[in-house]
């Protein structure tokens, strides 16, 4: 008789983005939860309080990434602390769960995706 396998639900990862966001950010926020090998059935949490928003076209490619990731089946979810941060979930992210309070008390990891628009000058 097969008896199916209960699947071990791992704890949560954090993903911190930190400075402006842009195409390149983007780019790299995509690559990286599609790269998360091993926390396939993990929920990210995304924090977003530490990310500049400069323009509309940049923000709405950051949620048409996250829509891909979640119709791949990830749990992306937007830890959103800030009332524009809400805003922009309620009205492009209307189906996302909410990231409950007692929930970063589970995160075991947390993945630190940094960005900045200066160039640095060659010497």
């Amino acid at each position: 008789m097969y008896a199916p396998r209960s699947q071990a639900i791992s704890a949560p990862v954090a993903l911190r983005l930190i400075g402006v966001l842009d195409a390149d950010l983007v780019t790299a926020f995509t690559a990286l939860v599609r790269g998360m090998v091993g926390f396939e059935n993990a929920t990210v949490i995304v924090d977003v309080r530490d990310l500049e928003l400069y323009g509309e076209a940049d923000l709405a490619a950051f949620v048409a990434a996250v829509r891909r990731a979640r119709c791949e089946g990830r749990d992306v979810r937007l830890d959103t602390r800030s009332l524009a941060w809400r805003r922009i979930v309620k009205s492009e992210l209307p189906a996302m769960p909410a990231v409950e309070t007692e929930s970063g008390s589970d995160i075991r990891r947390t993945v630190i995706l940094a960005h900045s628009v200066r160039k640095r000058r060659s010497r």
